[in-house]
C-alpha cells in the first residue's frame, strides 16, 4: 500500500509548476506586517482558488499580544542606502534593491552622515556605531543615530537578516542596518590598526509604520471530519528561498497533488507569519487536527546548503503517532540509493532529531497537538540575502511533498498503529543508546531506557494546554539582557524554558530537567543548572501562577 500510494503521488508532483511558485514568493519582501507578505499571501490564494479550494484569510492584529507571543507593529520599506568612505574613497556600498536584508526588520526611518565608532568597554555611543548582534539589544542600548550590526554566525560575505520586531511604543529616532561579518571585520581592522583614521558613513532608510493587520491563509479539502494540518510560515525577507519559500511551496504542492490523486485524507493547508500568525489559529480550523506537519526549510540542494533533513520529534513526555509515521514516510521516499548488494540506503542526508523550539510546531505542541517538523539544518545561507532559489532542488521539493502526504495518509488511517508505535519506540531507545555511546554521554543504556519510559505520556485528548510557548522576547523581558544572554548560550536552555518546562508544569509533571537532558544528550554543569532553574522560577512565577 505504501509503495503504490508513493508512486501515485510521485506521478502527480512531477509536472507541478514548482519553480514558478518559488519565484512568485521570493520576489516579495515578506517581513512580518509588510505589504510584501500580504501580496505573497494574495498571490498564493489566487492559485489555490484556481485549483478549486475555498480559502479563508485570518486576521492577525498589528502591535498586539496573544498568549505569550507578541506581534510587531506593521512596517514597510521603500528603499535604503549605506556607504562607507575614508579619505574621500568609497570602501563599501550597499543598496536595498541589491541586498534586501540591509535594513533590520521594523527599523525606524532616517538618513544622515557621521563618523564610525566601535563599541568598547560597555559603551556604545557616537554618530554611527558598529556592534555585534542581537539587533534588538543593540537598538535599545546604543546611543547613536545609526547602529550597524553584524552576525559572526551567518555566512561571512552575505548581508544577514536581523530584526527588531518592535511595538509602537519602542520606536526611537535611530536606524538599524545589517552588514556582512566580512565587512565588519574590515572596518574594525582599519580603526584598530590606525586609531586616528576616520571612516565616514552615509545612510538613508525610507521605512514607515502602517498599523495594518497581517493575515494567515487556510485552504482545506474537507470540513466534515478531523484530519491532518500542513503548516508553513511564508514570512521572511526577500529572497528567503530555503527559509521559508521552500516549506510554503511544498505545502502548495501537497494541496495540488492531493487533489490530483484524489487522496482520501481530510487536509488543511495553512500559511502563516511565523509564530505570530500560528497563535491565532486556535479557533480558526474546522476541526481539531489528528496530527500536524510543520514544513520549515526543506528541499534544498544539500551539497550547496550543507543541510541535513531533520525529523523533529515531539517532547518525549507526549504521545506521538505523527512522528513515527513521518519517519517511516521519509525512509520510504528518500531511501533511493543502493548498497553493493542492492539494499536501499538514504539518497539524501536525513536524521531523527530531539524536540527543539524555533518554528510553528511550537504553537501546536503547546496546545497538546501531535506535531512533527521537517527542517533542514544547518543551512549555509540561512537568514542572509544569499538564500536564493538556486539553492533549492525541484526534485527534492517534490519528494518532500510525497513524504508529507504519505505521512498524513498513514496518520489519518492509523495504519498498523500499535505495531508502528511499538517498533518506533524501541528504535528510539536504540537510537538514543547508540548516540549516548557515540558521544560519551555517560548514562548506562538501562538507565537511559528507564528515563525515557519512566514518565507518564500526555495525550491530545487529556492535556492541559498552554496559550502558547513563552517567546524569547518574554523571557528576555523577565530575565534582562545580561541573564538572558548567559542563559541563551547554554545548549538547550531556551527550548527548555520556552515550552518544554512550562507545558510539563501545567500538566503536573515535575523534575523534567533530567528527562530533557537525556532527551537532548546534554549535561548541564551545576552552575548552568542553577542558572536555568533560577530563570525557570522567575518565568513560572511571572507567567504561570
Amino acid at each position: 500500500m505504501i509503495k503504490e500510494v508513493m508512486e501515485s503521488l510521485r506521478r502527480n508532483t512531477r509536472g507541478l509548476i514548482t519553480l514558478d511558485v518559488l519565484n512568485m514568493l521570493t520576489r516579495h519582501h515578506r517581513i512580518q506586517g509588510s505589504s510584501g507578505l500580504e501580496n505573497a499571501l494574495m498571490d498564493l490564494r489566487e492559485i489555490l482558488e484556481g485549483l478549486g479550494y475555498s480559502t479563508r484569510m485570518i486576521e492577525i492584529p498589528s502591535d498586539s499580544r496573544k498568549g505569550f507571543i507578541d506581534t510587531p507593529v506593521s512596517w514597510d520599506i521603500d528603499e535604503a542606502f549605506l556607504q562607507f568612505k575614508t579619505g574621500g574613497n568609497v570602501i563599501e556600498e550597499y543598496r536595498f534593491n541589491e541586498h534586501p536584508t540591509l535594513v533590520a526588520a521594523h527599523s525606524p526611518p532616517g538618513e544622515g552622515c557621521g563618523v564610525l565608532s566601535l563599541c568598547s568597554g560597555g559603551k556604545c555611543e557616537g554618530e554611527v556605531v558598529l556592534t555585534k548582534g542581537p539587533a534588538y539589544e543593540a537598538y535599545i542600548k546604543a546611543d547613536a543615530r545609526l547602529v550597524l550590526v553584524y552576525d559572526s554566525k551567518r555566512y561571512s560575505e552575505a548581508v544577514p537578516y536581523m530584526g527588531l520586531f518592535l511595538h509602537s511604543d519602542e520606536v526611537k529616532d535611530k536606524v538599524v542596518m545589517n552588514i556582512p561579518y566580512k565587512t565588519a571585520l574590515k572596518l574594525m581592522s582599519m580603526l584598530i590598526e590606525n586609531p586616528g583614521r576616520k571612516i565616514e558613513v552615509c545612510w538613508s532608510s525610507r521605512t514607515r509604520y502602517t498599523g495594518k493587520p497581517m493575515h494567515a491563509l487556510i485552504a482545506c479539502n474537507k470540513y466534515e471530519e478531523p484530519g491532518i494540518v500542513l503548516v508553513s510560515h511564508i514570512c521572511h525577507p526577500k529572497p528567503g528561498a530555503h527559509d521559508n519559500a521552500s516549506g510554503s511551496v511544498v505545502n502548495y504542492m501537497a494541496a495540488f497533488a492531493s487533489r490530483l490523486t484524489g487522496l482520501e485524507v481530510p487536509l488543511c493547508h495553512v500559511w502563516v507569519p511565523e509564530h505570530t500568525g500560528t497563535v491565532f489559529l486556535d479557533n480558526a480550523l474546522p476541526w481539531q487536527p489528528l496530527g500536524v506537519i510543520n514544513l520549515d526549510m526543506v528541499g534544498s540542494k544539500q551539497w550547496v546548503t550543507g543541510s541535513t533533513l531533520n525529523i523533529v520529534n515531539t517532547p518525549l513526555y507526549m504521545e506521538s503517532m505523527i512522528t513515527p509515521y513521518m519517519y517511516l514516510a521519509v525512509k520510504a521516499v528518500f531511501d533511493t540509493a543502493q548498497s553493493f548488494g542492492g539494499f536501499n540506503l538514504p539518497g539524501v542526508r536525513y536524521s531523527l532529531s530531539p524536540y527543539t523550539v524555533g518554528s510553528d510546531h511550537d504553537i501546536f505542541i503547546s496546545w497538546g497537538l501531535d506535531t512533527v517538523m521537517l527542517n533542514e539544518w544547518p543551512s549555509k545561507y540561512y537568514h542572509t540575502d544569499m538564500d536564493t532559489v538556486e539553492t533549492l532542488s525541484q526534485h527534492y521539493l517534490q519528494e518532500t511533498t510525497v513524504a508529507s502526504l504519505l505521512a498524513a495518509l498513514l496518520a489519518y488511517r492509523k495504519l498498523h498503529g500499535n505495531e508502528v508505535s511499538s517498533v518506533f519506540r524501541d528504535y528510539l531507545k536504540t537510537w538514543y543508546a547508540i548516540e549516548a555511546v557515540k558521544t560519551g554521554f555517560g548514562t548506562s543504556l538501562g538507565d537511559l531506557s528507564r528515563v525515557i519510559d519512566g514518565f507518564p505520556k500526555l495525550r491530545s485528548d487529556n492535556i492541559v494546554k498552554l496559550p502558547s510557548p513563552i517567546s524569547t522576547r518574554s523571557i528576555r523581558g523577565i530575565l534582562g539582557f545580561e541573564t538572558y544572554k548567559r542563559v541563551s548560550e547554554i545548549k538547550g536552555a531556551l527550548t527548555y524554558l520556552s515550552l518544554y518546562a512550562p507545558l510539563a508544569y501545567v500538566n503536573g509533571l515535575n523534575n523534567v530537567a533530567q528527562l530533557f537532558q537525556v532527551e537532548n544528550l546534554i549535561k548541564w554543569s551545576s552552575e548552568e543548572e542553577t542558572l536555568i532553574n533560577n530563570a525557570w522560577e522567575l518565568i513560572r512565577n511571572k507567567l504561570l501562577k
